[in-house]
């Protein structure tokens, strides 16, 4: 794989061990953006959404020239972005695979003082090329890829390597304020079970300058490795950083493998009840607070629950979306109560997690939620995930969380959530956001 020397281009050569696969897999829009194929120093004919590799030889290669800057121009930033010294893009725009999970190593050639940022694990640096193992995660996962002038910054954070990059200027000290940002979040990520759950995740920070929020948009993506992208204004204070509450929620999604999309409520879930449990317990949030903005959000969902099940609001698209993230947030909420009191707080949700950790992450799997929760019951040697699943996927109203409050010690009150003493699960309730 090289780049041109202002990534205008890339040229990628693809070699294999034996017959070549039927095709290979890539993003939808990148035939129109595509200069030339080759195997052999001769065309191939290139007319499909996928490459379709026909009658080549055993240990054949193919080699491809995309146009990053044609890519770049569209402004589409699921697609590619470009500014000086700097490309941003979907992988898959010029890294193109085959869907047989074969083991793959990239090279990688980049012009003199040039980085690159990618999910894949790195294993060697020789004479300005770098080289990378990717995970074998499907094909239809995508990732997200940064060349330029910018550095690659290892957190070493819970047993983990996180390698963060800042991809455009944002100055010395606005650098530094956004790698404190990250290392607080990943460090309160990691201090849910005592490790961080991914071994090496790319972190990639886009600095885009005044918008109305510090993060206006982030995502979790999986394709060949873990990795988080933060688009952010990088004019904010690190208190404004701090107080957000979307660098938690993205990098919790991180405790599971990945959870189909038609069970995000799961994921999503999880993520939305960790985002405020997490600054909790390292004092950016008070107690009162935490259970507040929780409460904030079931309110949310309640209203947004209009007669589907929770299933067909979470197949329904992002209409649903208050819906399907507090009341899986609820469910969270419910099981890892219920698993404290009838474990006598040998066991948690976070305990569970760590459980998980142990034997359940690989990077290549996508699990539907009931295998998922009923693997968290085997872990823990209780019920509580089954239960909560079978109470609600099929249920066409909000989970109701107030029996759940009354035992914590919670009482509503004119549309906020006030701590009571002498609650049955009061120590509960402590212990969830003292951790």
């Amino acid at each position: 794989m090289q780049f041109s020397d202002r990534l205008e281009t890339v040229q990628v050569e693809a070699c294999f061990d034996g017959p070549p696969p039927k095709k290979l897999y890539r993003n939808e829009r990148s035939r129109q953006y595509t200069d030339w194929v080759l195997s052999g120093g001769r065309p191939i004919r290139d007319t499909g959404r996928h490459l379709q590799l026909v009658d080549l030889p055993d240990d054949a290669c193919v080699a491809w020239q995309v146009d990053l800057s044609g890519a770049a121009a569209r402004q589409d930033y699921r697609l590619a972005l470009q500014w000086p010294n700097v490309f941003l893009g979907s992988g898959d725009l010029w890294f193109w695979r085959d869907d047989e999970r074969r083991p793959i190593r990239v090279s990688v050639h980049l012009p003199a003082g040039y980085s690159i940022s990618a999910p894949w694990k790195p294993f060697s640096d020789q004479d300005g090329v770098r080289s990378f193992r990717v995970d074998p995660t499907p094909a239809s996962w995508s990732s997200r890829i940064a060349i330029g002038r910018f550095a690659i910054t290892p957190l070493r954070i819970g047993g983990a390597e996180l390698r963060v990059a800042v991809i455009r200027p944002s100055g010395p000290d606005g650098k530094a304020k956004l790698l404190d940002w990250i290392t607080e979040n990943a460090a309160g990520v990691a201090a849910v079970h005592g490790r961080f759950p991914q071994e090496s995740p790319q972190v990639l920070v886009v600095p885009i300058g005044p918008r109305s929020e510090p993060v206006p948009w982030a995502h979790v993506i999986r394709g060949g490795g873990a990795a988080v992208e933060l688009f952010v204004d990088e004019t904010r204070t690190l208190q404004e950083f701090r107080f957000d509450w979307t660098a938690p929620h993205e990098l919790s999604h991180l405790l599971l493998p990945l959870v189909s999309s038609r069970d995000r409520w799961l994921s999503e879930g999880l993520a939305s009840y960790y985002q405020n449990v997490l600054r909790a317990r390292d004092g950016r949030l008070t107690e009162e607070q935490a259970w507040q903005k929780l409460h904030a959000g079931f309110e949310r969902g309640r209203k947004a629950t209009h007669g589907a099940t929770l299933a067909q609001a979470t197949r329904s698209g992002r209409g649903a979306t208050m819906r399907v993230y507090w009341s899986g947030a609820a469910m969270m909420l419910k099981a890892d109560s219920r698993l404290r009191a009838l474990s006598r707080g040998r066991w948690s949700l976070d305990s569970a997690l760590g459980a998980l950790a142990g034997c359940c992450l690989e990077p290549s799997r996508s699990w539907r939620a009931k295998e998922l929760l009923e693997e968290l019951d085997r872990l823990t040697g209780h019920g509580v995930f089954r239960e909560v699943f079978e109470d609600h996927v099929q249920d066409r109203a909000f989970p109701d969380v107030g029996p759940i409050y009354g035992k914590l010690g919670l009482r509503e009150e004119s549309r906020s959530l006030k701590i009571v003493s002498g609650a049955p699960w009061g120590d509960i309730r402590q212990s969830i956001m003292g951790g």
